[in-house]
C-alpha cells in the first residue's frame, strides 16, 4: 500500500510543473492590420486586468481596459463593449488566439511580452470588487 501511495505521489508532483498557471503580468505588443497595441497586464491568481492602448495606422490612440482569467496557460479576456479575446500562453513570452469584435469578424492574433512584471508605476488600479474575494 506505502508503494502505491509513493507512485501516486511521485506522479502527481511530475505533472505538477505541467498544471501550473502562467504567469502574464507585464507588457504585451501585438499589431493587426497595421494597428499597434500594448497591453499592461497584471494577474492575481487566475484573474487578469489590464489596459490596453490601440495606435491606429492614422496615429488615433484609444485606451480600453479589460478583465479576464486565466487557467493554466489558457487565457480569456474581455472589454466592457462585448469585444473579447481567446488564446493561451506558449513559451512563456508569447501568447497566441482569437481576437473577437462583439458584432463582428474575428482574426488570428500573437502577442509577444516584452516586459515582465508590473509595467506601471505602484500597478494598475484594479476596479473595486475585482477580482472578487471568495
Amino acid at each position: 500500500m506505502k508503494a502505491i501511495v509513493l507512485a501516486l505521489a511521485l506522479l502527481l508532483s511530475a505533472m505538477s510543473p505541467a498544471l501550473a498557471q502562467a504567469d502574464v503580468t507585464g507588457l504585451w505588443e501585438a499589431e493587426f492590420y497595421g494597428n499597434k497595441v500594448e497591453c499592461h497586464l497584471e494577474q492575481r491568481g487566475q484573474f487578469l486586468y489590464g489596459v490596453a492602448t490601440v495606435t491606429t495606422r492614422t496615429g488615433e490612440r484609444n485606451t480600453y481596459h479589460l478583465g479576464g482569467l486565466i487557467q493554466g496557460n489558457d487565457i480569456r479576456a474581455m472589454h466592457g463593449s462585448g469585444n473579447y479575446f481567446v488564446g493561451s500562453v506558449k513559451d512563456n513570452d508569447k501568447a497566441v488566439g482569437t481576437f473577437y469584435f462583439k458584432d463582428g469578424p474575428s482574426f488570428a492574433m500573437q502577442a509577444d511580452r516584452t516586459k515582465r512584471g508590473q509595467t506601471t508605476p505602484g500597478g494598475l488600479e484594479w476596479p473595486k470588487g475585482y477580482p472578487p474575494s471568495n
